[in-house]
């Protein structure tokens, strides 16, 4: 049965997850049957980052009814034509963190996007194609397991999303 807790290392390391709250997404896979749990399919691609391990990502389209599996293998994301969106804009992601990534969400197309934002009444946030999410969560998260860790600064955080172009308003920390 997998485990999580808060991107900390044991001496056992039983597990990883991004967050503390439900955990919708299962991420990863071991030989052995071990996993790991995460809240959206990012996090997910962040244990998989933390780990340096190949990774199923079990997670749906839209957080609905189409589940799929989005493969990691040998640093690469294998489902090259997913798109990403996050509606909630990064200054308002720890305001309420599980409603930030429950809006974090995998679709086939813009179309499907517009579709869910109009059904969950959730404006239209930023759209990233998944190989260039797993790119930035492989820096993002990659070093999480190396000591001593520490937090970003907002102006580091803010020049990462730049390094990937993830830039404008939505991508800025504070409302300044």
């Amino acid at each position: 049965m997998p485990t999580r807790c808060n991107f900390t290392r044991t001496a056992a390391r039983p597990g990883l997850s991004t967050h503390s709250h439900f955990p919708p997404v299962r991420a990863g896979s071991r030989p052995g049957g071990r996993g790991w749990w995460a809240n959206c399919l990012y996090c997910g691609m962040g244990i998989a980052a933390a780990l340096d391990e190949n990774a199923d990502i079990h997670t749906r389209i839209g957080g609905e009814q189409e589940a799929i599996v989005v493969h990691i293998r040998d640093g690469e994301v294998q489902e090259e034509d997913l798109l990403f969106h996050l509606s909630t804009p990064v200054r308002e992601w720890w305001d309420n963190v599980i409603h930030a990534c429950a809006t974090f969400q995998p679709f086939h197309s813009e179309a499907e996007i517009e579709d869910w934002c109009a059904r969950h009444g959730s404006p239209r946030g930023a759209v990233v194609p998944l190989p260039r999410l797993w790119r930035f969560a492989s820096e993002w998260y990659g070093n999480y397991l190396e000591e001593p860790w520490r937090k970003r600064s907002p102006a580091e955080a803010e020049a990462l999303f730049a390094k990937y172009g993830f830039e404008g308003e939505f991508w800025r920390t504070s409302g300044s």
